[in-house]
């Protein structure tokens, strides 16, 4: 109290205008809404430049009240900040207000006494040693709070080291001298102009940041994780690229059973360490509640998180700091969660848990498929051994051991089948495609029988998923499936060979008669109405045609995809084939 009294008195009358002051605590809240977040914590690094400005302008007496106005005002204006609690709010004002007043008392007295000057004077280089100090003190006080709050929270101090070492708020103080000088000796239309730049950084860096978390969402959603048939697998997969997206201590995937009353925790990472599976019933803890009300979960600060939040959540190991769970669907329901938790709080905000929530939609088919592979391989395990266990036994058991044999034989099928077919549109996919089209040319050879091939894609597909979302996407590939078996007859092959693309083998058909099939297809397409997926929705398609004149595979697919080619590069929604001659009878009206 006998420094503040003294910092007080010393600088009694000499308060800045009142517009200055209103101009310190909007930056102030300005960097707190939109600066650049620092390494730990949550804090803000950019909040240096405002504050080492207003202590070099008006002194600290007139800073610390600037300082403490704005940490009063930033949790009530400040949602996620608060967790949505008024009383969240007002205890971070208390803490915040009394972290500030110690940090800048401590940065004034040492700048006084390594003799700075208020208002700053015109910069030389003895100046350097008392604003290195200023703000060596300001940044040592700010970790001791932070260490003592650590302890405050009953969290080991030694399990976030960061917090002493996060000098990142260094890096800005520079920023804030600089700004002092233009204030003080360009004046106030100069640091506007300051104000702008410092703007159009932070604007750059957001866009940065996005682009970068929307490449990382993409990335998880990508084939890299196809590999993945076990859902063992498929979680350690997701885990190593969840870690590369977010700072975390503790990681959690977990499925619910098929009757829907089990979670089941099938990885559990605690700062690298696995721990044992667990199985839950689907209403228990936190997990539970997301599951039950199907909504994502923020914590930012569990220690000041509602009683009802603490009250269900299961502690294992140390409390943790913050944390995100977020629910997987598929097929309109939950089907599992992840969770990433870390000891420090303040390390989620709401885009990280918009971001990890786009990551398990992204992500909820590769595990629903994961999941009915391992029924299925599982059944099929359990079945072969109940086989070899059966053939030991009398011979009376030998009926039993045929009737396993013939269910063993028919999931067989069905996972063949599997393996053959788009689980998607239930066509053929690229796989049978292609041996469909071999097997093909060697009996079109054998027998001279003609062979055409048609490449169907739809036109602007991206733009219906970017517009309309990937389950209305997902909605327009099932119909366009089905409009190609109404369209083509049993010996013909409609495969799905590509994201929005599909291959056409027409056996025993010519060229103009492929052409004619294929433009009824097309002009049937074109008449879809899309009005139960969305009222704005349309839709068209292109189609290339070849016919196979003793060439390779490759060279055939290769033709017709020049035919498609060339329907794209004609205007798109038209047949185009091989033949110059044919293209005026399957070209419609300009669209």
């Amino acid at each position: 109290m006998v420094p503040l009294l003294w910092l007080v008195l010393d600088e009694y009358a000499k308060w800045p205008a009142p517009e200055a002051m209103l101009l310190g605590v909007a930056g102030l809240l300005f960097v707190w809404h939109f600066g650049v977040p620092g390494v730990v914590g949550g804090v803000r690094s950019m909040e240096r430049v405002p504050q080492v400005a207003m202590l070099l302008i008006g002194g600290p007496v007139p800073a610390i009240a600037q300082n403490v106005i704005a940490a009063v005002i930033f949790p009530f204006t400040h949602a996620a900040y608060r967790q949505n609690s008024w009383r969240v709010a007002v205890l971070r004002a208390l803490s915040n207000s009394a972290m500030l007043l110690a940090m800048l008392v401590a940065g004034a007295l040492a700048y006084r006494a390594l003799g700075g000057e208020y208002p700053l004077p015109p910069l030389r280089l003895p100046h350097l040693l008392p604003l290195t100090g200023m703000a060596l003190a300001m940044q040592v006080v700010n970790l001791l709070m932070l260490i003592a709050y650590h302890a405050a929270a009953g969290r080991p101090v030694a399990r976030s080291p960061g917090d002493l070492v996060n000098f990142t708020d260094l890096l800005f103080v520079p920023v804030g001298v600089l700004a002092a000088l233009v204030w003080l000796y360009l004046g106030p239309v100069a640091l506007l102009l300051f104000g702008i730049f410092v703007s159009l950084f932070l604007i750059s860096f957001r866009n940065s940041a996005a682009g970068d978390r929307l490449a990382i969402s993409q990335r998880l959603g990508e084939s890299r994780l196809s590999g993945a048939q076990r859902l063992d697998q498929l979680a350690s997969q997701i885990y190593d690229e969840v870690r590369r997206a977010f700072v975390l201590d503790e990681f959690m995937f977990g499925i619910l059973d098929r009757a829907q009353e089990n979670l089941d925790v099938r990885l559990h990472l605690m700062q690298g360490n696995r721990m044992p599976r667990v199985v839950r019933r689907r209403e228990q803890g936190l997990f539970g509640w997301v599951v039950e009300n199907d909504q994502a979960l923020l914590v930012a600060d569990f220690a000041r998180a509602p009683e009802d939040i603490r009250q269900r959540t299961k502690i294992v190991g140390p409390e943790p700091g913050s944390m995100l769970i977020v629910p997987m669907h598929y097929d309109d329901e939950v089907i599992g969660i992840i969770s990433v938790q870390h000891l420090s709080p303040n390390q989620y905000r709401e885009d990280d848990l918009t971001l990890l929530q786009d990551v398990a939609d992204r992500l909820a088919r590769r595990v629903a498929d994961a999941r009915a592979f391992e029924e299925l391989d599982d059944y099929r395990a359990d079945l072969e051994k109940r086989v070899h266990e059966r053939t030991t036994e009398l011979r009376q058991l030998v009926d039993e051991r045929e009737t396993l044999l013939r269910e063993l034989q028919e999931k067989n099928r069905q996972l063949d089948r599997l393996s053959r077919e788009d689980p998607l549109t239930g066509l053929a996919n690229r796989r049978e495609f292609d041996y469909a089209l071999n097997r093909e040319l060697a009996t079109a050879g054998r027998h001279g029988r003609a062979l055409c091939l048609a490449l169907v894609d739809l036109d602007y597909f991206k733009r219906i998923n970017d517009r309309f979302g990937h389950s209305s996407g997902d909605k327009v590939l099932v119909r366009t499936a089905r409009l190609f078996a109404e369209h083509f007859r049993t010996g013909d092959v409609v495969a799905r060979i590509g994201g929005e693309e599909f291959g056409l083998l027409l056996p025993d058909c010519e060229l103009p008669d492929a052409v004619q099939r294929c433009e009824r297809l097309r002009q049937a397409f074109a008449d879809l109405d899309w009005g139960d997926i969305d009222p704005e929705l349309k839709a068209t398609l292109s189609v290339g045609v070849s016919r196979w004149q003793g060439e390779t595979a490759s060279r055939l697919l290769a033709r017709a995809d020049a035919a498609l080619y060339g329907a794209k590069r004609a205007g798109r929604n038209r047949t185009n084939a091989e033949e110059s001659s044919l293209l005026d009878s399957v070209t419609p009206p300009p669209v």
